[in-house]
């Protein structure tokens, strides 16, 4: 005969380890609900089988009370979190019943009449019930999760409920009274039914977690696969775009190559009128003589528009043709580039007695030292001098370019050398904003730096650090001419390297 004790015992240890299996998978899927309420109730189960099994040994208000309350409430959280598990609350009705039935039914029947179960194990039979038959209806809702699955669990929750409810009728009509741990076949048979339903519950539920996964890895690999394709597709978009782009900027480049070369003829040949016409008229009015300054500086400060535009095209594609050059030299002929229309003269140029050589871009290098000047020349008083000083200190060459202008606002010092940024005090001046910005950015493609100093209404100080080469680069190290300004028209390399 089947020792009802032993069968409770081995309920209790097979319970205690799914409840621990269960807590051990909500540490591996915490995303999962009811995963914890599982293990939670298999837990408090177990423990209440432990308090039915000691029945004799401690009160029968503690074994029996206590132990089936446990027992209930294991139940009653298992049904929760089944429902949580599928997205749902459980139903009131069904926690007032329990609290109920347990909680003021039970223990005033334990304690009128401690010795007869059969009208306690019919109630409890029906309680219980009702909590299998709600989930049994849960899982009969879903359409999510595998039929098979779902309705093998309806039929071990339908047949268990139909036991419970048929021991306690039986019992109930059975005259006399049984203990409950008493080795009757009918006690021992559905402790072992127990035992067995609970074991395939606890198969099931996993069942349905690994389902749950394995539907979320599913929908997660759609998600990516989706999320690549949409990826692919932008990338596709974006290399076209990447494709026109570049074909755009080919042909604006293109455009503006041809545009520079074109207009820098006729600017040529109206230069080279105004000085025959200056040669021609021995002593020409003073009116005729400012209306030719006029033209020349119009077409000095055209040819510089074309060369900073054609320079900043290369600096922002970055294309340097770096080769060996002289910093002294160029400063001179940047000074030069402005004697055709007088403004050399405003120009103090102090180099360095030794070379200065480097490996650069020369004609990025000349257009550098041209915006700079200009800039300073161009908004300061005509008749205040502009600084420009060259040396050498350690390893760099230091230009510096100081005058006494309208300087720089405080609150737009920060946006000073943005592309086509102008500073609100230089209206009435002509301009683009790309001659800082390109001279910064002809620094920066160099490896040197600069430094801008300015006070409102005071002058601007800009100073400019260039690495320079090592004498086994194979450069001139002569001394340079002594610093001065020729008298001659000295035109720049041009910004594209023409």
């Amino acid at each position: 005969m089947l020792d009802v004790r032993t069968i409770l015992v081995v309920i209790l240890v097979v319970a205690t380890l799914q409840g621990v299996g269960f807590f051990v998978l909500h540490r591996t899927q915490p995303a999962i609900p009811g995963l914890r309420a599982y293990g939670t109730a298999f837990i408090i189960f177990a423990v209440g089988m432990a308090l039915l099994s000691a029945r004799g040994m401690i009160a029968d208000l503690y074994s029996i009370t206590l132990g089936n309350l446990l027992v209930a409430s294991g139940h009653l959280i298992l049904t929760g979190g089944l429902y949580r598990f599928f997205g749902k609350r459980r139903p009131r009705w069904l926690d007032v019943i329990f609290a109920v039935t347990f909680l003021l039914v039970f223990p005033l029947y334990v304690y009128l009449d401690p010795g007869n179960i059969s009208l306690r194990v019919l109630i409890s039979g029906f309680v219980l019930a009702s909590a299998f038959l709600c989930m049994a209806w849960l899982l009969w809702q879903d359409d999510d999760y595998p039929r098979p699955l779902r309705w093998i669990l309806i039929v071990l929750i339908l047949i268990h409920s139909s036991l419970l409810v048929g021991r306690g009728i039986v019992l109930f009509l059975t005259p006399g009274q049984v203990e409950m741990v008493a080795n009757h076949p009918l006690h021992a048979l559905l402790f072992l039914e127990t035992n067995v339903f609970m074991t395939f519950l606890f198969i099931g539920l996993v069942g349905l977690v690994m389902a749950r996964t394995a539907a979320d890895l599913a929908r997660k690999n759609r998600e990516l696969t989706a999320e690549i394709g949409i990826r692919q597709q932008l990338q596709e978009d974006l290399s076209a775009s990447f494709a026109k782009e570049s074909d755009l900027r080919q042909q604006q480049q293109h455009l503006l190559h041809l545009v520079g070369h074109e207009f820098r003829t006729p600017l040529a040949i109206i230069e080279r009128a105004t000085e025959m016409i200056g040669v021609l008229i021995t002593a020409p009015p003073a009116a005729v003589a400012e209306r030719l300054r006029a033209i020349q500086e119009a077409v000095r400060r055209q040819r510089l528009l074309i060369q900073t535009f054609l320079a900043t095209e290369r600096v922002e594609e970055s294309i340097v043709q770096k080769e060996p050059l002289e910093l002294g030299d160029l400063s001179r002929e940047a000074v030069n580039y402005f004697a055709s229309t007088g403004q050399e003269t405003r120009i103090r140029l102090t180099a360095a007695p030794d070379a200065l050589p480097m490996i650069g871009d020369t004609a990025m290098i000349s257009t550098l030292f041209v915006n700079l000047l200009d800039n300073a020349l161009k908004y300061s008083p005509a008749d205040k001098p502009v600084d420009f000083t060259l040396q050498r200190e350690d390893d760099r060459a230091v230009a510096t370019i100081a005058d006494q202008g309208i300087g720089i606002p405080v609150a737009e010092r920060e946006r000073i050398g943005q592309r086509f940024f102008r500073a609100s005090n230089t209206s009435g001046r002509g301009g683009t904003g790309l001659g800082l910005h390109t001279a910064m950015r002809i620094v920066e493609l160099h490896d040197g730096t600069m430094r801008i100093d300015s006070e409102d209404g005071q002058g601007t100080m800009i100073e400019v650090s260039l690495p320079i080469a090592q004498p086994e680069a194979g450069l001139p190290e002569a001394g340079l001419p002594e610093a001065g300004v020729s008298g001659a028209d000295t035109d720049l390399p041009s910004a594209t390297g023409g």
